[in-house]
């Protein structure tokens, strides 16, 4: 009798894993594999189709052989590992007149070139930092306008939030950024026709050190380690980070660069790990812009 209740336990689970493998909408968003995801509010009559730009690490065995995923019309970089030995460090949600400074002085000091990924809002706010990033010699990106959710948002909005911040990089650095990485790492498919009209590239990471969360300096360089693979894109922030003002990711950042310089890897922008433009052609087709202060 025990066992038979064993072998019911056993079925059900099976079954209920089964069911939601085959129904993707059951599992939240941001999960992994999840292409659609169910709304906060389960009272919503339509789902909307999620990009989790996550998706696909789980059908490969190894984060390091993930290079890019194709969703539909758009495809979605990862990593390079054809790129050999090479790392591309990024910083998101800058710039700032705290951290990023900071971080400019560590990389600067170590020979190393980033990319930064930056809100369009705070590019307004600080061009002179936006100026220093690129003078330096680093990479930029667009990260959205204000940083929602896009998940959250109407198409019409993540348009504005996309081309605001393109207009404004445009105008400090006199070049139109071609990378684009959504907050959150999550797009409606929606989303979808804008982005590939706009011709950025858009570019995730294989490695998240959540740094914004305050990992500690220690863990985040275990995560690191565990986590990077030839070829690599490593998640970091520049800014925001609460009442600790990302000082874990300044101190990780000190010991992490010369560390995996002394494993032979060699630090480059995610243009040149990818082997993309830094810059949209001029013929690129525009997005229509608007106010997204407004």
């Amino acid at each position: 009798m025990a066992s038979l209740r064993v072998w019911i336990v056993c079925s059900a689970l099976l079954l209920a894993a089964g069911c939601s493998a085959a129904n993707p909408a059951a599992r939240p968003a941001g999960s992994g594999a999840a292409a659609s995801a169910a709304p906060a509010d389960p009272q919503a009559p339509q789902q909307p189709k999620l990009i989790d730009l996550e998706a696909g690490k789980a059908a490969v065995p190894s984060a390091g052989k993930l290079a890019s995923v194709k969703k539909n019309a758009l495809k979605v970089f990862y990593s390079n590992p054809k790129a050999g030995k090479q790392v591309a460090l990024t910083f998101d949600d800058g710039p700032d007149n705290r951290t990023t400074p900071i971080i400019l002085d560590i990389l600067k000091r170590n020979h190393v070139k980033a990319t930064f990924f930056l809100v369009g809002s705070r590019a307004s706010a600080y061009p002179d930092m936006v100026k220093r990033i690129i003078g330096d010699g680093n990479a930029i990106g667009n990260h959205s306008w204000s940083h929602p959710d896009f998940a959250r948002v109407s198409a019409d909005t993540a348009r504005k939030e996309i081309a605001d911040t393109e207009a404004t990089l445009t105008a400090i650095a006199g070049y139109e950024p071609s990378l684009f990485r959504p907050p959150y790492g999550t797009l409606k498919a929606e989303d979808e026709p804008v982005i590939a009209q706009s011709r950025m590239n858009v570019v995730d990471w294989s490695v998240d050190t959540r740094d914004w969360a305050g990992t500690p300096a220690k863990q985040i360089l275990t995560l690191v380690r565990k986590e990077l693979h030839p070829g690599g894109i490593i998640l970091q922030h520049c800014s925001g980070g609460g009442t600790g003002h990302l000082a874990n990711t300044v101190e990780a950042l000190k010991i992490l660069i010369p560390e995996l310089k002394e494993e032979g890897y060699t630090f480059v922008t995610v243009p040149e790990l990818l082997n993309l433009p830094a810059a949209l052609p001029a013929s690129s087709v525009k997005v229509a812009s608007g106010n997204s202060q407004g």
